[in-house]
């Protein structure tokens, strides 16, 4: 080595220099992959949870349900009938609208093929349904779920729920306080299923008991004791404080936010707070859906989490009235039914919790001034 460099210091440094850039290359051949394998991985995760043009935060791919047989069937229904037949609930849809918002709702918010609902040799088919008999078909992709007629009459009940909770109760928020405003995010079919036929109601929360439940059975409103407060209540017991504190958690976990997000952390029981008003037409929403959609719920009592999935929009909600028929939409303006507390009770516990802060207030002064 020595005589081929001439002498040995020249060996030495054509070494160093060697192995140098040899490790030099290695490390910048080993950063240009780990490079170009975080960019591939920013481009799959952009894809996979691209915008979607319809809801938020929720995607997915209708063809992954939609058997061939189903889209041949809907093309050929479609072309026999311009206009739908036996239908109960958005009747100002052509045939192609209502296949469009069939696929685009129904479709993605299950993560269910046509046949889950639908005998695909006749669309119109099923609950009150006076025409035609048509024989169900056999071909694999097309043989209708055994309990498709149940399906589409249950269908029928939560599509009038949805109109309602969208129209009678996610109308009023705007009118709560000036001092915060809805998104104009609209309940639909994967608000509440999000791609599950069966949708989890109550999963699994750390720290709370398993049996746990919203207390959707009593009255949560109408005075300050129906309000969940308990602030400053010496009366109640430590079973009562333990049911209260599950029922913030339970919130606080199901929207992902902190106490703050709806309460003055002072003070709790004052009302200063935009989002407070919010939670208490959900509160009164939910109690709702409980006394009249039970049964259609499969019995699932209905919870927070069940819409919000830790998030204060909830994920699956229609990003706005724009993609929804309008029969199923919130009306953009006007005087909307109000379901809401009892105007005299709210003002009568308002006038409560107002005497409430007087005297801690003034509990307060006389603290101070050493008396």
């Amino acid at each position: 080595m020595a005589n081929l460099f001439g002498n040995e210091r020249n060996a030495f440094i054509a070494v160093f220099l060697g192995i140098t850039g040899f490790l030099v290359l290695g490390a910048w051949s080993l950063l240009a992959w780990i490079a170009g394998v975080v960019i591939e991985g920013e481009q799959d995760i952009f894809y996979d949870t691209g915008q979607s043009p319809i809801y938020v935060d929720f995607q997915v791919d209708v063809d992954e349900y939609v058997s061939a047989q189903s889209y041949i069937a809907m093309a050929a229904y479609q072309q026999e009938h311009p206009m739908p037949r036996n239908v109960r609930i958005v009747t100002n849809y052509t045939t192609q609208e209502l296949n469009g918002y069939m696929r685009n709702h129904f479709v993605a918010g299950l993560g269910v093929n046509c046949t889950y609902c639908h005998n695909i040799n006749n669309f119109a088919a099923g609950p009150e349904w006076d025409g035609e008999d048509v024989p169900e078909p056999t071909e694999e992709g097309a043989v209708p779920h055994p309990n498709w007629e149940a399906h589409k009459a249950n269908a029928r009940i939560h599509l009038e729920m949805s109109q309602g909770l969208n129209q009678n109760w996610l109308a009023n928020l705007g009118s709560l306080t000036d001092e915060k405003q809805p998104s104009g995010a609209q309940i639909t079919c994967a608000t509440c299923h999000y791609a599950q036929a069966q949708p989890q109601v109550w999963p699994e929360i750390s720290s709370l008991p398993r049996d746990f439940r919203l207390p959707l059975d009593e009255s949560m409103y109408g005075n300050r004791d129906d309000y969940l407060n308990i602030t400053g209540d010496y009366s109640v017991g430590l079973d009562t404080v333990s049911n209260q504190q599950n029922i913030m958690y339970y919130m606080n976990s199901s929207m992902n936010v902190g106490c703050t997000h709806c309460h003055n952390s002072r003070y709790f029981v004052s009302r200063e707070v935009p989002a407070i008003h919010y939670a208490q037409n959900m509160l009164n929403m939910t109690q709702y859906l409980n006394e009249n959609y039970l049964d259609s719920m499969g019995g699932q009592m209905p919870s927070c989490w069940m819409c919000h999935r830790n998030a204060v929009i909830p994920p699956g909600s229609a990003v706005s009235v724009d993609v929804l028929p309008p029969v199923m939409a919130a009306p953009p303006s006007g005087v909307y039914p109000y379901f809401g507390p009892d105007d005299s009770a709210v003002d009568e516990m308002n006038a409560a919790l107002e005497g409430d802060a007087e005297t801690s207030d003034a509990d307060m002064d006389e603290t101070d001034s050493g008396g």
